[in-house]
């Protein structure tokens, strides 16, 4: 009986054991899923919460770079070329900048409880918010180095272009000696002179620019100087020129009244006579008139016997009259 109840109480132990062992791996298995589902939605959480951050830096990024668009540094540098600047490297590196290829726009998923999505995602965020954030500051570096090189061109240009004006300048002074209408022009150029001088390492471009501008205004000074000295000498000239032909003339003139006047043979003309010209002889046709006739001869009065002078005592010879035929008339023929 005893040994009955043994072998009963054994059973019983070995079931309470059985039950005990069971509960016991029920309960483990209940915290270890109680703590794999805690770890999950803490990853979940976690992935998610790093989504937001990585969005909020990429707002803040991209904003940052659109700004860069407006600053007044970028935007002078836009308008600078490579012969503007020292070096045109600097150009160059700034216009790929501005040129750069920027990525597409990420978001983080908002419905998803894939914790591995959410931490994917948020990688993608995160990294184009670094490349806003770097692409802004390094467009905007690069803008500064193109105005930095720009300022340093134009600080040599000033320096040279006073450097140049200077070297002019001096030789002004030196040939203008002497020849200006005002000497006070020349000491106002030696002035500037001195004070160009002073800015030969000067790295004030406005300085610089002022003192050429200066120099330029007392070289026209003397400039003008010179040639009112010149119109002036030219003048005086001109006057003592015509005074000495007035003086010439008159004394010429004196001389010529006090000189009896000489007589003067008429000139004889050197100009070739003309040829003589033939004519033809216009021959004549002769006119016939017909002869006139002459009326009759009036009988001579009687002569008186000669007394003595006749020894034949007839009549004289010829005494007879010979009428019209005696008389002759004249033809009329042109000759």
């Amino acid at each position: 009986m005893e040994e009955t109840n043994r072998k009963h109480d054994g059973k019983k132990r070995t079931v309470i054991i059985a039950v005990v062992v069971v509960a016991a791996l029920v309960a483990g298995g209940l915290v270890w899923w109680g703590v794999a589902s805690h770890r999950a939605g803490t990853r979940l959480a976690q992935a998610r919460q790093a989504c937001e951050w990585a969005q909020t830096d990429y707002a803040t990024a991209r904003k940052t770079y659109d700004d860069v668009a407006k600053n007044k540094t970028y935007a002078a540098a836009v308008k600078i070329n490579a012969k503007q600047v020292k070096d045109a490297k600097t150009v160059e590196t700034f216009a790929k900048a501005r040129k750069a290829e920027a990525p597409e726009t990420i978001s983080c998923p908002t419905d998803t409880k894939d914790a591995a999505q959410l931490e994917q995602a948020a990688a993608s965020v995160r990294e184009a918010a670094d490349w806003y954030a770097s692409h802004a500051t390094g467009t905007l570096d690069a803008a500064e180095k193109v105005m930095e090189s720009r300022d340093a061109k134009t600080l040599t240009d000033a320096q040279a272009a006073l450097a140049k004006r200077a070297t002019e300048a001096g030789k002004l002074y030196d040939s203008s000696k002497g020849k200006v209408a005002d000497d006070k022009t020349r000491d106002a150029l030696k002035q500037q002179l001195d004070a160009a001088g002073k800015l030969k390492d000067a790295k004030d471009v406005k300085k610089l620019k002022d003192a050429k501008a200066a120099l330029d205004k007392a070289m026209a000074a003397v400039a003008d100087s010179v040639k009112a000295k010149q119109d002036a000498d030219r003048q005086a000239a001109e006057v003592q020129a015509r005074r000495e032909a007035e003086a010439q003339a008159a004394a010429q003139a004196q001389a010529a009244a006090q000189t009896p006047q000489a007589y003067t043979a008429p000139q004889q003309s050197t100009t070739t006579p003309a040829a003589p010209q033939y004519t033809t002889p216009q021959q004549t046709v002769p006119q016939y008139a017909a002869p006139q006739q002459a009326a009759p001869a009036t009988p001579s009065a009687p002569v008186a016997p000669s007394t003595g002078g006749n020894s034949g005592g007839g009549p004289i010879s010829g005494g007879h009259g010979c009428g019209s035929v005696c008389t002759s008339t004249t033809d009329t023929y042109d000759r």
